[in-house]
């Protein structure tokens, strides 16, 4: 059941990667779908399915609008990486409503944690391609917090709220799903 949902999903957001436009020219990791599938499929393992199922949804609801969820996430992103580009495109996102704002600054706090948790116990484990805080984003490399939050921005309501619950019962049980993810990637 919750292989479907990520292979699902997976396919829904492939054809949004390959078509988002990128500022210069087209990136080549948009052309590498074996690398997407990988990274996507251990990115969403680290999810419960009802999370699974609400971004699913998401993914529905913005095809139905025409919506790119993925150009969205990037859209985002850039608002800390090439804030002046950032003026230019702000206007084509949704705008991030409070609510939006606090539950992405609640998941981000637990995933930093986390992925803090593991460059202590595993230095320079998940440095390989990308900083891991914001403050080390520069033109070339996106930190892992600038694209995580990028990412959750793009996300409803109802997902975020699903994933904070999610990541709230990791933490009462004393589970780091970030470890978990990155695991899937790098095996």
């Amino acid at each position: 059941m919750k292989d479907d949902l990520i292979i699902s999903i997976i396919q829904k957001e492939w054809p949004l990667f390959t078509k988002t436009q990128n500022v210069g020219q087209r990136s080549a990791c948009q052309d590498q779908m074996a690398n997407f599938i990988i990274s996507r499929h251990a990115y969403w393992s680290m999810y419960s399915s009802p999370v699974l199922q609400s971004y699913l949804h998401d993914l529905e609801v913005a095809h139905m609008k025409g919506q790119n969820l993925i150009t969205f996430k990037y859209g985002y992103m850039m608002a800390y990486t090439h804030p002046d580009e950032f003026l230019n495109i702000q206007d084509k996102l949704p705008p991030i409503s409070t609510v939006k704002h606090s539950l992405v600054t609640a998941i981000m706090t637990l995933y930093m944690k986390w992925e803090l948790d593991i460059q202590r116990e595993i230095p320079g484990f998940d440095t390989k391609h990308r900083p891991i805080e914001a403050i080390n984003n520069s033109q070339t490399h996106t930190s892992v917090e600038t694209y995580m939050t990028g990412e959750l921005q793009s996300y409803s309501e109802v997902t975020l709220e699903n994933i904070l619950a999610h990541f709230l019962q990791c933490s009462k049980n004393g589970i780091n799903p970030v470890k978990e993810y990155l695991n899937a990637l790098h095996s």
